[in-house]
C-alpha cells in the first residue's frame, strides 16, 4: 500500500475499533435488530439521494445487502445482546482476515507471498494474546452467533470486492436500504417496545447509533470498500487485524479497563504483523486491472 493508502486504511481500523463501545451500548439500549434497523435508516437517507443506482448490479448489491446488513450485523449485535463479551467479540472479527484471505485464493485466484503469510500469522497472534480468554462458559448461543457473524463477514467481502464495479458510497446507501424493510419485519416478529425504549434511551445511545452510522457505515465501511476495489483482498483484510487494538484503547479511554501487558504486547504484534503484511505483500499482477 501507498503511504497514503496505509493512513486510510488506520483510519478505518481507528473507526471500526472505537465502534465495540457505541455497540456494545446501542444493544443494550435499544432492541438489536431495531438498532441495526434505525442505523441503516440514517444511512439510508444520507446516501439515497447523493448516489446512483446501479443499474445491472441489483441482483448482486441485493445478495451483498442480504450476506452484510442482515447477516452480518445482525449475528454480531444478537450476540452481543446474547451476552457475548467485548473481547470474544473482538477475537471472532480478526477471524474474517484468515477466512477471507482463504476465500480469496479459493475463489477469486489470488496470491498471498510467504512474506505476508508471516505477517498475518504475527499479526493473529497479537490478536489472540490482546483479547486473551473470553469467560463464555455455558454462551454457546452467543458464540455461535458472533461466530456466524464472522463468517457471513467475510463472505461479504469477496462478495463486496465482485461488486468492484458499483461505486463505494452507492454500494452502502442501496445495501443499507435492500436490508433496511427485512430488518423492521424481523424487529417487528420477534422484539417488541421499540418505539418506547428508543425514545427512552439514553444521549449515548443516541450518540451510538449516530457514530455506527455516519462515522462506522459511511465513512468507515465506504473508505473500506474503495481500498478493497484497489487492492486485493489478502492485503486489505489485514485492516482487521488492527482492530482490537483499538478496540481495546477505546475500552480503557471511554470504559475504564485495565491495560495490562497482554494488551500492549498484543497491540505491538499486531502492528508489527500488519506493518509487514501491508508494506511487503504487494499487489499481485492480477489486480492490475481494479487499480487502472
Amino acid at each position: 500500500m501507498s503511504p497514503i493508502h496505509i493512513f486510510l486504511a488506520v483510519m478505518v481500523a481507528i473507526i471500526f475499533g472505537f465502534g465495540f463501545v457505541p455497540s456494545k451500548i446501542g444493544v443494550a439500549s435499544y432492541p438489536p435488530l431495531w438498532f441495526l434497523a434505525s442505523r441503516f435508516a440514517i444511512v439510508s437517507l444520507f446516501l439515497l439521494f447523493f448516489i446512483r443506482i446501479p443499474r445491472g448490479q441489483w441482483r448482486a448489491v441485493m445478495v451483498f445487502a442480504f450476506v452484510m446488513g442482515i447477516g452480518h450485523f445482525s449475528l454480531s449485535y444478537l450476540g452481543m445482546k446474547a451476552g457475548a463479551d467485548a473481547s470474544l467479540a473482538a477475537l471472532l472479527w480478526v477471524m474474517q482476515a484468515p477466512i477471507s484471505a482463504a476465500l480469496a485464493i479459493f475463489i477469486l485466484d489470488e496470491k498471498i507471498r510467504p512474506v505476508g503469510i508471516l505477517g498475518l500469522i504475527i499479526a493473529i497472534g497479537g490478536a489472540i494474546l490482546l483479547v486473551g480468554e473470553p469467560r463464555h462458559t455455558g454462551n454457546y448461543l452467543g458464540i455461535s452467533l458472533v461466530g456466524g457473524s464472522a463468517i457471513l463477514g467475510a463472505i461479504a467481502n469477496i462478495l463486496g470486492k465482485r461488486l468492484g464495479a458499483v461505486e463505494p458510497l452507492a454500494l452502502q446507501g442501496w445495501s443499507a436500504l435492500v436490508a433496511l424493510p427485512v430488518l423492521i419485519i424481523l424487529s417487528l416478529l420477534f422484539e417488541k417496545n421499540q418505539v418506547s425504549q428508543m425514545i427512552s434511551a439514553s444521549w449515548e445511545a443516541h450518540g451510538s447509533l449516530l457514530y455506527l452510522a455516519v462515522v462506522s457505515s459511511i465513512i468507515g465501511y465506504g473508505t473500506y470498500w474503495w481500498l478493497l476495489k484497489r487492492y486485493n483482498v489478502g492485503t486489505t483484510i489485514s485492516i482487521f487485524l488492527m482492530v482490537p487494538a483499538f478496540g481495546a484503547a477505546s475500552g480503557v479511554a471511554v470504559m475504564g479497563d485495565a491495560f495490562t501487558w497482554q494488551t500492549g504486547t498484543g497491540a505491538a504484534a499486531m502492528l508489527i504483523g500488519v506493518s509487514i503484511l501491508m508494506l511487503k505483500n504487494n499487489k499481485p499482477k492480477s489486480l492490475k486491472k481494479d487499480s487502472t
